[in-house]
């Protein structure tokens, strides 16, 4: 389990000095405070001409939130970010040796970094703060999904033989951790999205035998009022799929999920792959499912736009795994920062078939972009190691959330979708700010 700094909550200070007082009156188009980067000279302890690369930001506590000087571009003095290639425990933005800047040090010591000044209050709200709520399994954590027919949030355990769904209730003050298992069981759910009252899940897992079943990648749903499951799709015209990843739902109702290679290595699914990893399309209704996508190494995240006229899908292939099924049981995911790490937008076309006009917007600061989710605003939000990145439309950083444990994945979660709730590795955390999910259908 990665190591653990405390998450804090504050409420913001509403005075730097005096100077500076009559600033705080600076709102953004919705009422909220648009915080200005703070001359560093102006707050004890952060001083140096040279040295504000990282400075409090105006109506928020200092280190609690970080605004980071022109995106970090500029780091005075030598300096050296150090790779780790480690599943799960990689080098991070803050573990970046740079004795010339005297206010780097405070990063690690911030929970969200503003990057972009202009909207990133807009983004916090007055008084953001990311809670620490249950220490779980230090394995993969994935595919939370919140229903807000039972106000639950559900997610799952990647790990070996592990059947029950994992589930908080909402209901309770504070949340209750409980286990539910589905009938009949889905096993390995690693995206999920609640739509006209069931959550469907995209699954990783495959198994001749276990618990009395057999289990195979692909697509559930699970009605979270009566606990029942069903099998949508299984197979590709026989084929097994390799690890049906992550899911979303566009707006004809169609699922697009993408199937990548990560099943084996998590030693979840025990055949190994039989087709190249790509990205399709299921139509609930008919039950055509169509390849839309099989140029990323290892598509993980997908996500569309609140217009549904552009996707997003992620590309995670820096970390590799061997496919050869004469390799059993099959090795650890292997990790190398020179691999993919990053997001690319679709045009989706108006038949909502195909995909064209391919461009990457974004290298993930932080190990890779995992799941990908889609704010009301339009903003992209990604889980990226330890943290979760909020990104423009273009895929240009906004705002950086930073966590104690290493995140998989992130669900919206509340009645008004006004909670993130971030799963990974050995925790669960929840983001209260001004961002909302998409209305649930």
């Amino acid at each position: 389990m990665c190591s653990r700094r405390p998450i804090r909550r504050f409420l913001p200070y509403l005075l730097i000095s005096s100077q500076l007082s009559s600033a705080l009156s600076f709102l953004g188009n919705d009422g909220l405070q648009i915080p200005l980067t703070v001359d560093a000279d102006e707050v004890d302890g952060v001083a140096g001409e040279q040295s504000k690369l990282a400075a409090p930001c105006l109506g928020y506590e200092f280190p609690h939130v970080i605004c980071i000087h022109r995106y970090g571009s500029l780091i005075h003095g030598d300096f050296e970010r150090k790779v780790r290639n480690v599943l799960g425990d990689t080098e991070t933005y803050p573990s970046t040796h740079a004795p010339g800047e005297s206010t780097f040090t405070h990063i690690s010591d911030a929970d969200f970094l503003i990057w972009d000044t202009d909207v990133g209050g807009q983004i916090l709200g007055s008084n953001p703060s990311i809670d620490f709520m249950f220490e779980v399994a230090s394995v993969s954590h994935e595919a939370p999904v919140y229903s807000p027919t039972t106000n639950e949030l559900y997610f799952s355990r990647l790990q070996q033989g592990f059947l029950p769904q994992i589930v908080v209730d909402l209901s309770q003050d504070p949340p209750v951790l409980t286990e539910k298992l589905a009938s009949p069981p889905i096993y390995a759910a690693a995206g999920g999205r609640f739509y006209k009252g069931l959550i469907y899940f995209s699954t990783i897992g495959g198994n001749e035998s276990l618990g009395g079943y057999t289990f195979r990648p692909g697509i559930y749903t699970l009605d979270p009022k009566t606990g029942e499951s069903k099998t949508l799709l299984n197979n590709y015209y026989g084929w097994y799929f390799n690890a049906a990843d992550d899911l979303d739902v566009d707006d004809q109702g169609q699922l697009w999920f993408t199937d990548n290679n990560y099943g084996r290595p998590v030693h979840v699914n025990t055949y190994a792959p039989q087709m190249g990893v790509a990205t399709y399309r299921y139509n609930i209704s008919s039950g055509l499912v169509a390849i839309v996508e099989d140029t990323l190494k290892e598509p993980n995240g997908v996500a569309f736009s609140p217009d549904r006229n552009t996707l997003y899908l992620s590309d995670t292939g820096a970390g590799s795994s061997i496919i050869d099924g004469r390799v059993n049981p099959a090795p650890s995911i292997h990790v190398n920062s020179t691999g993919p790490r990053l997001i690319y937008a679709y045009d989706v076309s108006e038949s909502r078939k195909g995909l064209s006009n391919k461009r990457p917007i974004y290298r993930a600061i932080d190990y890779a972009p995992d799941g990908v989710k889609i704010s009301r605003e339009g903003y992209i939000v990604t889980a990226t190691g330890h943290g979760v990145d909020i990104l423009s439309a273009d895929g240009e950083p906004l705002v950086r959330v930073q966590t104690n444990f290493t995140v998989i994945n992130i669900g919206w979660a509340g009645k008004e979708s006004d909670e993130l709730w971030v799963v990974g590795k050995g925790g669960v955390a929840r983001v209260r700010w001004a961002l909302r999910g998409p209305i649930v259908e």
